[in-house]
């Protein structure tokens, strides 16, 4: 979502009275829980001389989008396989096609708090880790897909900042602690499993709604664990009955009844075959930017639980070769998490991309 028009929409509505009140009562929720991710955004705030309230504005996107009944990008579809010797799940992240020439992978060692954090992760420029797929130190693999309901939460936390601190987990039951000490304030699908530790070769779907009550103390949760089975996920609610978004489902069941159509999944060839299908000509699941779908494919990652490798493509996976391969062993029993280590330069390189992309935005 850097670089999208819209922040000029938030920026214009924070300067209401009402948009102020939003914006003061999600800013204090989110300090009290996640000050840590508040030093996160200021700290990319002041690396690109970008004012801290409009980087918090881009973290309420979501809500924002909800409460202005703005058009958002259906994002992403995930491939569960469980098997007696497969454990596989791949995602296809979409955006906005300007983040396929800024959005970055970045290894990440945080070592001054009390909760030690090592991850990799898809960064959109501007954005906190979380709103797209990531690996940890635990082995924990999870993707995201957003989930679009009709009304907002005010009474929970923004839900990129809930998609960040899962980055953290260590297990299935530190996950559902993350999803349940405090509501959130809009919805989103959570696709996780671990390639190692007491879960390893686990793979669930988690649906997150928001608790409209307004003593909730907990989201609304529909967990799904995979066994000997496949599974695909998109930008609709599944499970939970949750008054959607009308605008916002198109993409997704048009990619929902495609999937559906093609042979099911019996390894990663199979899945990078549905992920990189352009079957649907309007709604297509790997997608290029067309008067019916303004969307794109900016990244695809397949995480492999049995061989703890994670292969990431830019282009479509039917016929690309990956552009990183990952190692998803854990810290202790292997030097680096991965091939990749962005430098000091090249983090100054993102922070100037981060500026310059609001900046022609303004």
């Amino acid at each position: 979502m850097s670089g999208n028009p819209a922040l000029k929409n938030y920026i214009t509505y924070s300067n209401t009275d009402a948009g102020r009140a939003v914006y003061d009562n999600f800013l204090n929720r989110v300090t009290a829980r996640f000050p840590g991710h508040i030093k996160e955004i200021q700290g990319i705030a002041d690396g690109a001389g970008i004012p801290f309230y409009q980087l918090f504005l881009v973290h309420m996107s979501n809500e924002l989008e909800a409460i202005l009944n703005l058009t958002s990008v259906q994002s992403c579809s995930d491939i569960f396989l469980s098997s007696a010797s497969q454990c596989l799940l791949g995602h296809n992240e979409d955006a906005d096609p300007i983040v396929d020439s800024t959005g970055y992978m970045v290894s990440v060692n945080i070592t001054d708090s009390d909760l030690k954090e090592n991850f990799t992760a898809y960064h959109y420029p501007g954005h906190i880790a979380g709103l797209a797929f990531g690996f940890n130190q635990w082995g924990l693999v999870a993707t995201m897909n957003g989930l679009y309901p009709v009304e907002v939460a005010f009474n929970g936390i923004p839900r990129q900042f809930i998609n960040r601190a899962l980055l953290s987990a260590t297990s299935y039951s530190d996950v559902y602690r993350i999803l349940t000490e405090g509501n959130v304030a809009y919805g989103f699908s959570v696709n996780f499993g671990f390639a190692d530790g007491p879960d390893a070769l686990g793979l669930w779907n988690i649906e997150i709604a928001p608790n409209y009550t307004a003593a909730a103390l907990s989201p609304i949760l529909s967990i799904q664990k995979l066994n000997l089975d496949h599974y695909y996920h998109f930008n609709v609610y599944d499970r939970l009955t949750v008054s959607e978004r009308e605008g916002d489902s198109v993409s997704s069941q048009h990619r929902k009844q495609r999937a559906e159509q093609l042979p099911v999944p019996t390894d990663a060839t199979g899945i990078q075959t549905i992920l990189g299908d352009s079957g649907d000509a309007e709604y297509p699941i790997y997608r290029v930017p067309s008067t019916t779908d303004d969307a794109a494919t900016v990244a695809i990652v397949v995480f492999d639980l049995v061989k703890k490798v994670a292969v990431v493509f830019r282009d479509n996976p039917k016929s690309a070769s990956p552009v990183f391969r990952f190692d998803l062993s854990r810290p202790s029993q292997s030097s680096s998490m991965s091939t990749m280590h962005p430098s000091s330069s090249s983090m100054t390189v993102l922070i100037l991309l981060v500026s310059s992309l609001f900046t022609s935005i303004m």
